[in-house]
């Protein structure tokens, strides 16, 4: 394998926390009525860790549009009801994505599900087309024929032709729209007559398109961090990157109201401070993401008596200050790096989930270890699987976008690849087209039409969610006739990771009635002694 090869793979892989949703043509035709999928029961992986939990996989069409040519197969993980009785109903889920896996969804105690739901409910996650546990997508044979030119001008094509060679004629595949037929399969295997859907972040637009094209198999519907459809996916990505910078901001904000415990500063900027000294001490050079806003405290006393006027323009200076401060110490320590740091990228990672802010913090203030992440790529079996992941979301990603590249976010793109290394830009390898360079999308928006079902689905939306911002949210209601819950508060993926007790309130009435009256609850805050090690989430 060539350096530039080695450095492009190790990139692909990387790629791998984005969000998601569909676009583009005309749909496939739905599943029809056809012999019924026979279950291959097995052990589950290492990773589900509830033992009443049973694993099976069905064989199911490449193409449904093609169902008599070549087949493939698709796992999934049902946990029975833990309760007494009969199950309420069965729920499928699907955590997100793209590439969110779907055994530790359901099948791990890592993901803190209400009893009550656990007890009530039988739950069942399908494991995506193209991740392990289904017929995953192999790359691991790079495509030839690609300079130093093409890595950088056809990074899509590339990473699909590495991908037809190890899995030919699957890549095409990997669409919303078959998935959602996927799950139809197994829902008709397990003999379910309706399933009711829980999906978060991407999975609420997949369990949308599985409910429109099956309303008479759809019982309850909760879209938990709805995105907006039409901005698959250049467009979801470009919304991200302000939305990871007023997460940063939050934040620091909460760590700086908790200064008794962590000691990092009164005010957001003197906490970034800290988290930015404690960065450098990693990598020899500084974070250049915008630091927050300055406040009275955060005025030198020579320059006290400017007030307002002083403040605006440190704020006005900061941004600027940041970079050129970047680029000093990059001068002054060759070759260092920010993406370096362990610490930046488990901040990146964790934003979303305000539980992890606690473990952020104490990190940052020295309390804990910053978790090794070299040592989890150092895992054989967890790297193969990250990077399977990463080349089975961009597949997807591409084969879907539907919005235009903006070419002018390349020269940021550039400048932070190859000269700040900051990972708070990482959105614009979608929004300049880059990450889809050389392909075209295979699939489009799927029809979404809640009119059928017989109840309307319930929509929790955060409204400082960075992920899928609160503004874009209403696309997917009206299309799917939803009663939205307005969230006021930080995070993404309002029930899976927050433990919020209103918000599960609001969840169990609906699931148990088909309906809720609530149309607003206070998002979720953690106190400092609730410091907690959550598992990384998808985005």
């Amino acid at each position: 394998m060539t350096p530039q090869t080695s450095s492009l793979a190790r990139k692909v892989a990387a790629l791998g926390a984005s969000l998601a949703v569909a676009s583009g043509l005309a749909s496939a035709p739905a599943v029809s009525a056809q012999q019924i999928p026979q279950i291959t029961w097995e052990d589950c992986p290492d990773r589900v860790d509830i033992t009443s939990a049973q694993c099976g996989r069905i064989d199911v069409p490449m193409y449904y549009s093609d169902p008599e040519g070549a087949q493939i197969s698709v796992g999934f993980v049902k946990v029975p009801a833990a309760g007494p009785g009969a199950a309420k109903g069965t729920l499928f889920g699907n955590p997100g994505g793209p590439s969110g896996d779907a055994y530790s969804f359901f099948g791990n105690t890592a993901f803190r599900w209400p009893e009550e739901l656990r007890s009530q409910w039988d739950l069942v996650a399908v494991q995506p087309r193209g991740l392990p546990g289904s017929t995953p997508v192999d790359c691991t044979t790079l495509a030839p024929g690609y300079d130093e030119v093409a890595l950088l001008t056809r990074e899509g094509a590339f990473v699909r032709d590495s991908c037809e060679i190890g899995t030919p004629g699957y890549t095409a595949s990997l669409t919303t729209d078959n998935t959602a037929n996927d799950w139809e399969q197994v829902r008709r295997a397990l003999g379910e007559e309706r399933i009711s859907i829980f999906g978060v972040s991407y999975g609420t637009y997949l369990g949308s398109v599985y409910a429109s094209r099956y309303p008479q198999h759809t019982d309850r519907v909760v879209l938990d961090s709805a995105m907006q459809p039409s901005l698959a996916w250049n467009g979801i990505m470009a919304t991200q990157e302000q939305g990871y910078i007023d997460a940063l901001h939050d934040f620091l904000s909460w760590t700086a109201a908790n200064n008794d415990t962590y000691g990092l500063g009164d005010t957001p900027l003197e906490v970034y401070q800290s988290w930015s000294n404690r960065i450098v001490a990693e990598t020899g050079t500084n974070p250049t993401v915008a630091p927050p806003p300055a406040r009275i405290g955060d005025i030198p006393p020579a320059l006290t008596s400017s007030g307002q006027l002083g403040i605006d323009t440190i704020n006005a200076l900061a941004p600027t200050g940041v970079t050129l401060q970047g680029l000093a110490t990059q001068i002054l320590h060759p070759g260092a790096n920010q993406a370096n740091s362990s610490l930046l990228v488990l901040t990146r990672a964790t934003l979303p989930q305000p539980n992890t802010w606690p473990d952020l913090a104490a990190a940052t203030a020295g309390q804990i270890p910053v978790p090794d992440l070299g040592a989890q790529v150092a895992d054989p079996e967890a790297a193969e699987q990250a990077v399977t992941a990463a080349n089975m979301q961009r597949l997807i990603m591409c084969n879907e976008n539907s919005v235009p590249a903006n070419y002018a976010d390349i020269p940021r793109l550039l400048w932070a690849n190859f000269v700040t290394g900051d990972v708070f830009t990482s959105p614009t390898y979608f929004s300049s087209g880059m990450a889809c360079s050389g392909t075209t999308p295979v699939s489009g928006p799927q029809p979404l039409d809640g009119s059928g079902l017989e109840h309307r689905p319930l929509m929790l939306q955060g409204t400082r969610d960075p992920q899928t911002p609160y503004i874009h949210h209403g696309e997917l209601a009206s299309a799917m006739n939803a009663h939205v819950v307005t969230v006021d508060g930080p995070g993404h993926g309002q029930t899976l990771w927050s433990q919020n007790p209103e918000v599960t309130s609001i969840l169990l009435d609906y699931l148990n009635t088909g309906n809720t009256t609530a149309t607003s609850a206070p998002g979720y805050i953690p106190a400092p002694a609730q410091a907690e090690t959550a598992p990384v989430p998808t985005p």
